[in-house]
C-alpha cells in the first residue's frame, strides 16, 4: 500500500514532468530549428525520383535552388503541372501560363538500348532505381519507356556504351503530366 507521503511525491513529480514536457514542446515549436525551411517544404512536394531532368543532381538540390530563387519552379518534369502549381502556391507566385506549357513540359528523356551493341552484362539492371530494364544475363535487354524516369544511371554504368538518352515523341499517351508515380527500390510506401 502507498503511504500519503509517497502519493504526494508521485503527484508532485507528475506535475513537474508535465510542466517540463509543456515547456519543451513550447520551445520546440518556437525555435528556429523546429521551423521547417522553404526548401524542405518544396522537397516534400517534389516526387522524389532524383532523376536530374531539372538540371540539378537531385530533388534536394533543386528544392534549395527554387527556395533561394536561383531556379524556376517549373523544372520538375516527372512532377508535371500539379507539382509546379503546388510549389508556386507555396512560394506565393503565379504558375506558368498555358502558353508556356510547351516550353516548360518538353517530352521527357528515356533510356534506349542499342540492341546491336548490348552484350547482356546486366550492369544496367542492377543500377535502375525503378526496375524499368527487362532482360536476363547474356541476353539483349529492353527498357520499358513507361517506367523509365530518365535518370541516366544505366547509360553511365554501361560498359558497351549502348544506352542513350532520347526524348519521347509527345503523344496523348505519354505527355508529361500523365506520368504515373513510380516506386523506387527500398521505398516503403
Amino acid at each position: 500500500m502507498i503511504s500519503s507521503n509517497e502519493s504526494l511525491f508521485i503527484l508532485g513529480l507528475s506535475i513537474v514532468l508535465l510542466l517540463l514536457g509543456a515547456f519543451l514542446s513550447f520551445i520546440a515549436k518556437n525555435s528556429k530549428q523546429g521551423n521547417e525551411s522553404t526548401a524542405s517544404k518544396i522537397e516534400k512536394i517534389l516526387p522524389g525520383v532524383q532523376c536530374a531532368q531539372c538540371g540539378f543532381p537531385g530533388c534536394s538540390a533543386y528544392a534549395e535552388a527554387v527556395a533561394s530563387g536561383a531556379a524556376l519552379c517549373n523544372k520538375c518534369i516527372p512532377g508535371g503541372p500539379d507539382t509546379v502549381k503546388e510549389i508556386a502556391a507555396l512560394l506565393g507566385i503565379a504558375p506558368p501560363s498555358e502558353e508556356d506549357e510547351d516550353l516548360v513540359f518538353l517530352p521527357r528523356l528515356v533510356a534506349v538500348i542499342d540492341e546491336n551493341k548490348c552484350t547482356g552484362c546486366s550492369k544496367c539492371l542492377k543500377h535502375c532505381p525503378v526496375d524499368a530494364i527487362e532482360g536476363k544475363i547474356k541476353t539483349v535487354h529492353h527498357i520499358n519507356s513507361e517506367e523509365c524516369i530518365g535518370c541516366a544511371d544505366c547509360s553511365k554504368i554501361c560498359p558497351e556504351q549502348c544506352i542513350s538518352m532520347q526524348r519521347l515523341k509527345p503523344t496523348s499517351a505519354n505527355f508529361n503530366w500523365d506520368i504515373k508515380a513510380v516506386t523506387v527500390k527500398g521505398d516503403k510506401q
